[in-house]
């Protein structure tokens, strides 16, 4: 009768973190090598663990021949793959598109990418086999993200030949005394915003409006201070641009005050610049960010996206007036670095002023 007798401190450890931390039957043999050492008989570990006698004392015998080595699954014969290069090629294949290729889809299915092997490389392989390959050299099936235009390849990226040029302006209007101002618009709406979040058992489902609604949110960032004035509007017209700038007139009622923003048409509306061309709003000036890439230089940004992902992100308000007082609690309980800060006058400069 196959029985393992008394083991050591050493061997009793070894089988303890086999059973413990192997994978499938692996630990279920560890355990029954155990139980043969305290004693138990053949035909109790096989009643136990539900298998015949002549597993037990296969596994038995191979541990005692082999140690935990033994206890491993062998290598299993079956057919060889077809072809030893099939996962390389798939990978390789799947990496170009289907445009390089001289084919007119934007991208490769199984299906496709198995039909264009077998044309051109005459290499059979069923989907399924695709898919196995593919998930093996570590691609994955799901929905790409949105991007600005910056993540484009360098070929294909809008450029503003005045690029340069606007950032050497708002360069030297930072290193000025004036009040530097950053603008921009975003919007809040009753449906809910969707954020990546750590979720435990099924999958959250964050429940939607039977009618979407919106508010639009006018916003301007102090360079120098960090001050943050807002103004919610119903929508981003030119005559809700205009109100907002009526807010900052008063809010600054002295001084020239320089206002960075983005070339979208409200800011350079007819009603805008009407506005602007008020003996009494002289001292507002404009100052354009470069085209396709404004929100890269906006500081402001960050204030929005922080607002959506405490106010509106993977939840649903029970109204759009709920959202909107939510939102101003936001802006009324946070303070903002100021991202332009002026350095302190040194001495010396102070008295020559």
């Amino acid at each position: 009768m196959a029985t393992i007798g008394p083991l050591t401190d050493g061997q009793r450890q070894a089988l303890e973190r086999l059973r413990r931390r192997a994978v499938g039957r692996v630990s279920q043999r560890a355990h029954m090598v155990l139980l043969s050492a305290r004693g138990y008989s053949v035909p109790r570990i096989a009643e136990i663990f539900a298998v015949g006698q002549d597993v037990v004392r296969t596994w038995l015998h191979r541990y005692a021949r082999q140690g935990p080595a033994g206890l491993d699954d062998r290598p299993r014969p079956g057919r060889p793959p077809k072809d030893r290069l099939a996962r390389h090629i798939v990978d390789a294949q799947a990496a170009n598109s289907p445009g390089s290729s001289g084919l007119v889809q934007g991208f490769w299915t199984a299906t496709l990418l198995a039909g264009f092997l077998a044309a051109r490389f005459r290499l059979v392989l069923a989907p399924s086999s695709i898919r196995r390959y593919l998930h093996a050299a570590g691609w994955r099936w799901a929905r790409p993200r949105l991007a600005p235009a910056t993540h484009a390849p360098v070929g294909q990226r809008k450029v503003d030949p005045e690029a340069p040029l606007k950032l050497k302006r708002l360069e030297r209007v930072l290193a000025a005394a004036a009040t530097v101002l950053f603008l921009d618009e975003c919007e809040l709406q009753l449906l809910p915003l969707i954020r990546a979040r750590w979720m435990k058992g099924p999958r959250l489902r964050v429940p939607t409006p039977g009618q979407n609604a919106k508010r639009a949110i006018f916003g301007a960032l102090d360079a120098r201070t960090g001050a943050l004035r807002q103004l919610i509007r119903p929508r981003k017209r030119a005559a809700d641009f205009v109100a907002f700038l009526e807010l900052l007139a008063r809010a600054y009622p002295t001084g020239e005050v320089i206002l960075v923003l983005d070339n979208v048409i409200t800011h350079d509306a007819k009603l805008v610049r009407q506005w602007l061309a008020r003996p009494e709003h002289a001292r507002f000036r404009l100052l354009w960010l470069p085209k396709y890439t404004a929100h890269e230089h906006n500081p402001i940004e960050r204030v929005w996206g922080l607002l959506k992902d405490t106010v509106a992100a993977n939840r649903l308000h029970g109204s759009l007036e709920a959202l909107v007082a939510e939102a101003e609690r936001f802006f009324a309980t946070r303070t903002f670095q100021a991202p332009y800060p002026l350095a302190p006058a040194q001495p010396g400069q102070a008295q020559a002023a």
